[in-house]
């Protein structure tokens, strides 16, 4: 298996490159309103939180303890 480690500079902007041309092939069969909606969840995805988030206390606990 190729690992980052094994390709050069030179190569990865190469894949990189290609990688990129795919997409754009791939992307220019939908619409601009298509396209927009990928990337806005594209966006919305990388932009998740990968942890859980931190819980609040429920009312009832928080009612109790005043």
């Amino acid at each position: 298996m190729t690992t980052v480690h094994d390709v050069t500079p030179d190569q990865l902007r190469g894949l990189e490159a290609a990688g990129e041309a795919a997409l754009n092939a791939a992307l220019g069969r939908l619409s601009a309103r298509e396209r927009e909606a990928y990337w806005a969840s594209v966006r919305r995805a990388y932009n998740a939180p990968y942890n859980d988030a931190v819980k609040k206390p429920r009312a009832g606990k928080a009612a109790a303890q005043a």
